[in-house]
């Protein structure tokens, strides 16, 4: 299975239920050795906002939004919070 994200996926919110859900899903991948797997379920959840700064500043913007779900970030710092980077 690919690691490839696309854009809607990094932009997706997700419901507690199914917050849950990716848990689950992940906990599973990782059980099982499917590491592939679990890195492309653990990029989809939400990355905390501070994380989202640090990443920005060590990474560049690009890197970020090309790899992690903001979605919790932009909520948090307001939508052009990345203008910065």
């Amino acid at each position: 299975m690919s690691t490839t994200l696309t854009e809607a996926d990094l932009k997706r919110k997700f419901t507690e239920e199914e917050m849950d859900a990716l848990y689950e899903k992940t906990m599973d991948a990782v059980a099982a050795g499917n590491d592939e797997e679990a890195d492309r379920l653990v990029k989809l959840m939400p990355i905390h906002p501070r994380w989202a700064k640090i990443i920005a500043e060590v990474y560049g913007k690009e890197y970020l939004l090309e790899n992690f779900n903001i979605t919790h970030a932009t909520e948090v710092f307001g939508e052009g919070w990345l203008d910065e980077y």
